[in-house]
């Protein structure tokens, strides 16, 4: 076979690539193909391919490159954005709370109110916020579920135990909630709300603390409550873990006992039966409550042999002069005791 001459390796470079072989080989005639190929690859216009394989696209201009200066850039400007991303978050934990009274103040507790579902009597509820809002001594810390908010992307059966869709769901707690502005201490977030923003990242928690004026505790958190000169630290959480079906009040104990050693007052909802109990300790008397659902048995509770979960809103009375705490499983007890100095 003849060398190849400055000309034939000049055309090969010029052409090699642009045309598959067959379109332009005439321009090299004493060449069969594979002798193309061949000289091609020793050319080094060949990466890695197989004689016979196409060539690899060339490109004009050549592709772009990342820099070390576009990462740089990228780099800061993501830690940018989590900056601003966090400043524009509400939720507190701890919150210091003040309320300046020389009288005793009513705490109460209220959860899983679960508005939307068929099993919740609305008349009822309806009635235990008019209740609330003729005592004015009375301030509340919501512990989530006040929606049912079935979605069709997270327990779609649910769905069929629903009265309406989760818009007007929101639309009604929020009337509800705001005939208590200004009562209001802290919302913690709840399943039920966590639904929404699982599905399309829409804080109702965040929405309705805004809305109401209240603290947003997120999934749960700590209220440093200053009432006259005495501090109560309070902990709101939806739920949480070491849940006993012969100790109601066995999370909250725990929940005390890892993350918040010095609360006087913990508060873990979610399951559906209202308990309160006042402890003493070496230290000072503590006040755990699980508090109970407005909703009542529906076909879930049923199949679990549950009759009744009790609307009773536990109410703990603190005193401003003295640290004194009072526990209530009814929230009409507390009403009944504070008649003395209303």
């Amino acid at each position: 076979m003849a060398k190849w001459t400055e000309e034939e390796i000049k055309v090969l470079k010029e052409n090699f690539g642009v045309k598959p072989i067959r379109v332009w080989a005439h321009l090299l005639p004493n060449r069969a193909h594979t002798a193309i190929q061949k000289k091609a690859q020793y050319e080094g216009l060949y990466s890695d391919l197989r004689v016979g394989d196409y060539p690899a696209p060339r490109y004009d201009p050549d592709l772009p490159k990342a820099t070390d200066l576009t990462f740089t850039e990228l780099w800061e400007a993501a830690h940018a954005f989590q900056r601003m991303a966090t400043e524009l978050s509400t939720r507190l934990d701890p919150v210091d709370i003040y309320l300046d009274v020389n009288k005793p103040i009513g705490l109460g507790f209220i959860a899983d109110i679960h508005i939307g579902s068929v099993s919740t009597p609305l008349d009822q509820v309806r009635a235990r916020f008019e209740l609330m809002r003729e005592q004015p001594w009375l301030y509340l810390v919501s512990a989530g579920d006040t929606i049912d908010n079935f979605l069709p992307t997270r327990h779609g059966q649910g769905m069929f135990g629903t009265m309406f869709p989760p818009e007007l769901q929101k639309e009604l707690v929020l009337d509800l909630y705001m005939k208590m502005e200004g009562r209001w201490l802290a919302l913690v977030q709840g399943c039920h709300e966590e639904f929404s923003h699982d599905a399309d990242d829409f804080d109702f928690t965040k929405y309705l603390s805004s809305a109401v004026g209240a603290a947003n505790l997120g999934f749960g958190g700590q209220i440093n409550l200053h009432v006259g000169d005495q501090l109560y630290q309070v902990v709101v959480r939806h739920k949480y873990r070491f849940n006993s079906s012969f100790n109601y009040t066995n999370t909250c104990k725990r929940l005390r006992e890892r993350e918040y050693p010095n609360a006087d007052i913990v508060c873990v909802a979610h399951h559906h039966q209202a308990v309160i109990e006042q402890m003493p300790h070496p230290d000072k008397d503590r006040i755990y409550i699980r508090p109970g659902s407005m909703k009542g048995p529906d076909r879930y509770a049923r199949s679990l042999g549950f009759k009744d979960t009790g609307a009773h809103i536990p109410t703990v009375i603190l005193w401003p002069d003295k640290r004194q705490m009072l526990s209530f499983l009814n929230l009409e007890e507390a009403i009944e005791v504070s008649r003395g100095w209303y």
